[in-house]
């Protein structure tokens, strides 16, 4: 047998033999961008210098955009001393929670579990302050006036809780909050919103300037549902850049 014959009948051989030990390849594997560990919704994007520098931002996007990044930051995990706020994003996330947090489920659900106690308690007084006309009506034969907050319908008082609210506050979720139970930091609170005489949130998002993006106890952490309105913002914005 010649030996073009051989090499033409080992040619298979080899090839799976190749494919099977890894000493002849084509495709070089792509390193994938590592996320934060405490909000796996941040990319980490490293830069080509030494020491390095670490852009965060939502987007996976390389080379990522600087005025879309969060900021910037000299060490992972970033720290109140190693990290720099974009002010454009700062900006891009308080305009988005000011369209979107009183839509939040998670927001709506605390403000109502912590202004419904200061409803009860409001009614509590109306009904006091009705049983004490009422004694006041039968031993004096004086009827009295109602007060500007409640109305008389059918002889009975009624509260208006329209007149009850209030501001509840925006907390970012990088510590674990309680809602009414724990008074959060101001560097914790990205803002306030609105609430009526129901415990419904009506809006009026007013942002609050001590907030930081990073704290000893962390980066920006919101909802699930604020955090999907801000990627959606910013990868809207990248569309607009291109």
């Amino acid at each position: 047998m010649t030996l073009p014959t051989l090499l033409r009948r080992a040619g298979p051989v080899f090839q799976r033999s190749s494919r099977s030990t890894g000493f002849i390849t084509t495709r070089t594997p792509s390193r994938s961008l590592k996320t934060l560990e405490q909000n796996k919704h941040i990319y980490i994007h490293p830069s080509p210098t030494t020491p390095p520098t670490y852009t965060l931002t939502y987007l996976p996007t390389t080379p990522p955009s600087p005025t879309l990044a969060i900021g910037t930051t000299t060490a992972i995990p970033p720290t109140p001393s190693t990290f720099t706020e974009n002010p454009n994003f700062r900006k891009l996330l308080m305009d988005t929670l000011s369209k979107h947090a009183s839509k939040d489920p998670d927001l709506i659900n605390e403000a109502y579990a912590t202004w419904g106690a200061a409803m009860g308690v409001k009614e509590s007084v109306a009904k006091g302050m009705k049983r004490d006309r009422k004694l006041h009506t039968e031993s004096t034969g004086t009827p009295t006036t109602t007060s500007s907050n409640s109305s008389s319908e059918g002889g009975e008082s009624k509260v208006d809780t329209t007149a009850i609210g209030g501001f509840h506050h925006v907390v970012d979720r990088r510590t674990p909050y309680y809602g009414g139970m724990r008074i959060p930091e101001s560097q914790d609170i990205l803002g306030s919103l609105q609430v009526n005489g129901d415990g419904k949130l009506v809006g009026g998002f007013v942002e609050c300037e001590s907030y930081r993006l990073v704290t000893g106890d962390g980066i920006l952490g919101l909802t699930e549902y604020l955090e999907g309105k801000v990627r959606e913002r910013v990868e809207e914005e990248e569309r607009n850049q291109k």
